[in-house]
């Protein structure tokens, strides 16, 4: 598994303000609206004076804006810091239907969030990225809701990208639910490498809920190195997670390292892989992982647990499981391997 910490690869980016404060002073007090035949010298006031991109409207956005995004096809790719304030986040939401952010099988990514704060992103649709659609980075207090990221990540140029649909990087207090990733990952896929359809690094305080991940190039759901998340009521189904040749799997949900991370009835099945995988790659010791609820069933495996140092399941101080179902997987329902060679 790649480590995906990205605060020590890139540089800080400059607080994006205004371009003059009367325009920032419009944009506070009512809704931007943008449209595929807007104009960015217009006032985004009404959907007849409309801007053209998003990230314009973010850069006239403040604390307690709605930014409307009509429907139609945007070519963009946007890296922007903006934020809004405990009670009046920035919102960018479609009216009228789901606009498709594309990338035209060229640009690397979406939506770039860097050191942001207090953002909503709801009903909007984001596709043919080559690293990723959607990625927030050292941010805090972001949602992300009823997005649809598909068919990005299918040619990582970004080095440490392994192609994502949404990717969720060092930062804490988040809410994703009711998305759906798809078909996100490198195709065709190198033999050492496999995508996810939602990637977690280094998340803290985040809840990840109903959800569907599905047909991605690799991983379903991805928690590592995180701390006070749950993963609750996803249906993770169809991801090809074979990344055998390089003697390791991929997970339909995958928990690695950090602590107290809760997978709750989720609903795990027909994956080319473990459904469930729990696993202690860099022996951080973790604990508080509790499995509820789960169903995982017509995967190869049910669930695969690693490197804890025993053959059977590690002690509840470290994974805790309840009325989870491991069944009818089409080579073993349970596999654990005890292997702490690369602790020594």
């Amino acid at each position: 598994m790649q480590k995906t910490g990205m605060l020590a690869l890139v540089c800080a980016l400059a607080l994006i303000g205004s371009t003059d404060s009367k325009g920032l002073e419009q944009a506070r007090s009512k809704d931007i609206y943008v449209s595929t035949v807007g104009d960015d010298s217009g006032t985004g006031g009404s959907p007849e004076t409309a801007f053209a991109t998003l990230r314009h409207a973010l850069r006239r956005a403040g604390p307690g804006t709605t930014i409307r995004v009509l429907p139609g096809v945007y070519r963009e790719s946007a890296r922007v810091q903006v934020r809004g304030l405990l009670g009046a986040p920035i919102t960018v939401i479609g009216t009228g239907g789901r606009p498709v952010f594309s990338g035209g099988g060229v640009d690397r990514y979406g939506l770039w969030l860097d050191g942001s704060r207090h953002i909503v992103l709801d009903r909007l649709a984001f596709r043919d990225y080559t690293d990723m659609g959607v990625l927030v980075v050292g941010s805090s207090n972001m949602t992300l809701r009823r997005l649809r990221v598909h068919g990005n990540g299918f040619d990582p140029q970004i080095g440490w990208v392994e192609g994502y649909g949404i990717h969720l990087d060092e930062s804490s207090d988040l809410l994703v639910e009711r998305n759906r990733a798809f078909n996100n990952g490198p195709d065709p896929r190198p033999w050492n490498s496999a995508g996810t359809g939602i990637n977690g690094f280094a998340m803290r305080r985040a809840v990840i809920r109903n959800n569907r991940s599905y047909d991605n190039h690799g991983g379903g759901i991805l928690v590592e190195d995180s701390f006070d998340v749950l993963v609750k009521r996803n249906h993770i189904t169809g991801n090809d997670l074979d990344v055998s040749a390089d003697q390791w799997w991929d997970g339909g949900i995958w928990v690695d390292g950090g602590s107290d991370v809760r997978l709750v009835r989720n609903k795990i099945q027909d994956n080319l892989g473990p459904g469930i995988e729990i696993s202690d790659e860099d022996c951080q010791n973790p604990t508080g992982y509790l499995l509820r609820g789960n169903v995982s069933t017509g995967n190869y495996f049910g669930i695969f647990v690693w490197n804890f140092g025993t053959t059977d399941f590690p002690p509840e101080s470290i994974l805790k499981l309840s009325a989870n179902r491991f069944e009818n997987n089409t080579r073993t329902d349970v596999w654990i391997d005890a292997d702490l060679a690369n602790c020594r």
